[in-house]
């Protein structure tokens, strides 16, 4: 062992170029989990134990975006080490013909691995434990957590990252040293081209991932509601995933088509770009999927929070049938509201946190219990249609009735007459039973009880108001006068969308953390390539090539991975934007933040651009 560990520090001292991208990876990596993780201890922290509602909202909030991180954190570590271990074929079919064994080169390639983890994950995860408090004031102005929250120091989240970290990347290892175990003919043989088939069982995977991701994206064409279309927005990561196992054909087989059609009239700069993209499509692959991951990730959370966004106002706005609006009043304000002349009838909206039972199971403890919210809906309930499927609003008439969504009912209730195990104020638990089902969860939430079933909170309540016909002015008039102002119904939606997209904040923050990891990869993979090429390029140089081709057979190549990123992104996220809108607005157009995606396109062709910058350092001088 001490002959491989011997090995394995030279080859990191001889190929520390192609080990430095590898090592800035994992150390990228283990910041971004080991803050993730803090933030997931700290969730469990505040959730044992605690009855308040909305205690475990961190919880919930923390392990969605960690479920997230983890896979794209694990995806990337393990490409970047592939590609730096598949730069090296060379190295290992020289060691298969000097009379290594398979064995012995997968034991070196094992010791890299573990030497470079050993090495990056410790300095990635201090900064990363100092990064995770940064988040607390996000966290308290969206009321995730309470004022004076302090974030403690997580000693499962080194621990945790460790155990992703090191698999992940012994995996990528072994998989790019797998050709030493054909042979040393073989190995040599396939150090010179990279083979451009696919075997037959990443054929099967690549096409299992492709038709998952179609068919999760068609769900809301079939089943109709929130969750439906939320399902349907993580095709864009299984698309994406078939490509990142058939990129390297596909790739291939666009060089290909593409040198077919110019023949040589492309020049030879060009030419030469498209005969490397098809004789080492692997190669490109390992760039464009980091790239198109940072279109579709992109893509993908905005449109669909603007779809949702948008499906919310609407189903707000169709749902109120009242003349005036006000937003927010006093708790005691209703009633004398109503006795302004020309006013017709008076309903409350007051938003309540509580906590909802989804399990039964109680040795689970707290994840038994979810955070969540109940709109106490009080006065004229016909002033509110949230379009009832089964029961009626009538029936919400003391403290053990509730009203659910369509939405709620997915997530395990089952209709009119079955209960709700609610925990509210101070921890005290309510069991109530469900007498209507309504359609529009979006625009008003998930549950609706009457206010007298709800303990006292701080927040205001909404007034609709109804008043006779053409008493729209002077009702506001006389509102005015009492110092109370009245909106109508298009202008309080427009509010409370505004609201929601303030709510979105914690949201974006952490899709640019995710978004910048990515683009940080992309433009590491894409100098590490570029730097492992000095041989290609004193060989073109030697076969006659002036720098000038050189650089412009460099820039044709990133603008080739710019574009087919682009392609992949787009083509990856655009099903389930599809499936997202007509799941919840009704329509096949799908919703796109313009600036922002006008934004990752240009990010993409930015850092696409960046192996110029070490090709020019790479063809400087003469050739010899």
């Amino acid at each position: 062992m001490s002959v491989v560990w011997a090995s394995a520090r030279a080859a990191a001292r001889v190929h520390r170029a192609s080990i430095a991208g590898s090592f800035a990876v994992v150390v990228l990596a283990s910041a971004l989990l080991t803050a993730t993780g803090a933030w997931v201890e700290a969730g469990i922290r505040r959730t044992q134990g605690a009855v308040e509602p909305g205690a475990g909202e961190l919880l919930a909030v923390s392990t969605s975006f960690a479920g997230t991180t983890v896979l794209i954190a694990l995806f990337l570590v393990a490409a970047t080490f592939g590609q730096s271990l598949r730069q090296r074929r060379r190295q290992f079919a020289l060691l298969r013909t000097v009379g290594a064994t398979p064995r012995q080169v997968r034991s070196m390639v094992v010791a890299e691995v573990l030497l470079v983890t050993a090495v990056a994950i410790p300095v990635g995860v201090v900064p990363g434990l100092l990064a995770a408090p940064w988040l607390t004031g996000l966290l308290i102005s969206s009321g995730i957590v309470p004022a004076g929250f302090e974030l403690g120091l997580s000693g499962a989240a080194p621990v945790a990252t460790v155990l992703m970290l090191v698999p992940a990347a012994l995996a990528a290892g072994l998989m790019a040293s797998r050709q030493v175990s054909d042979g040393a003919a073989s190995a040599v043989r396939q150090a010179g081209v990279e083979a451009p088939g696919l075997g037959r069982t990443r054929r099967i995977v690549a096409g299992v991932l492709l038709v998952s991701g179609l068919v999760v994206a068609g769900v809301p064409f079939v089943v109709s509601g929130t969750l439906a279309s939320a399902m349907g927005s993580t095709s864009a990561l299984l698309l994406l995933a078939a490509v990142a196992v058939a990129g390297s054909r596909l790739v291939h087989t666009v060089a290909s088509r593409a040198l077919g059609l110019i023949g040589g009239r492309a020049g030879a700069a060009s030419t030469l770009a498209l005969l490397n993209a098809r004789g080492f499509s692997r190669r490109l692959t390992t760039a464009v999927v980091p790239l198109a991951l940072l279109v579709a990730l992109g893509g993908v959370q905005t449109g669909f929070a603007m779809t949702a966004t948008q499906a919310a106002g609407r189903q707000l706005g169709d749902g109120l049938a009242a003349d005036l609006v006000i937003e927010p009043t006093g708790r005691g304000d209703a009633a004398r509201i109503s006795g302004t002349p020309g006013v017709d009838s008076v309903a409350t909206m007051t938003r309540v946190p509580v906590d909802v039972k989804t399990d039964e199971d109680d040795s689970i403890g707290f994840l038994a219990w979810e955070s969540s919210s109940v709109l106490a809906l009080g006065g004229d309930t016909e002033l509110v249609d949230p379009v009832v499927r089964e029961g009626s609003l009538d029936d919400l008439d003391g403290p053990a009735t509730i009203a659910v969504s369509r939405d709620a009912m997915i997530g395990g209730f089952k209709g009119v007459g079955d209960t709700v195990d609610l925990r509210m104020g101070r921890g005290d638990e309510v069991q109530a039973t469900i007498v209507a089902v309504y359609e529009r969860g979006l625009g008003f939430g998930d549950f609706m009880m009457d206010p007298a079933a709800l303990p006292a909170s701080g927040a205001e309540p909404v007034t609709l108001v109804s008043v006779a016909d053409g008493a729209e002015a002077s009702v506001s008039d006389a509102l005015a006068d009492q110092g109370i102002t009245a909106v109508d119904v298009d202008e309080h939606v427009a509010h409370a969308t505004d609201a929601s997209a303030d709510g979105q904040r914690l949201s974006d923050v952490l899709l640019l953390v995710l978004l910048a990891f990515s683009a940080l990869v992309a433009a590491n993979t894409l100098v590490m390539l570029t730097a492992g090429r000095a041989a290609e390029f004193r060989l073109l140089r030697r076969t006659g090539a002036t720098r000038t081709q050189l650089l412009a057979m460099v820039a044709t190549e990133s603008l080739v991975v710019a574009f087919t990123a682009i392609v992949i992104g787009v083509a990856c996220v655009l099903p389930s934007l599809v499936g997202a809108a007509y799941g919840l607005l009704g329509t096949v157009v799908p919703a796109v933040n313009w600036p922002i995606s006008v934004g990752l396109v240009g990010a993409v062709i930015a850092v696409s651009l960046l192996p110029i910058v070490s090709g020019r350092r790479l063809t400087a001088g003469a050739p010899v």
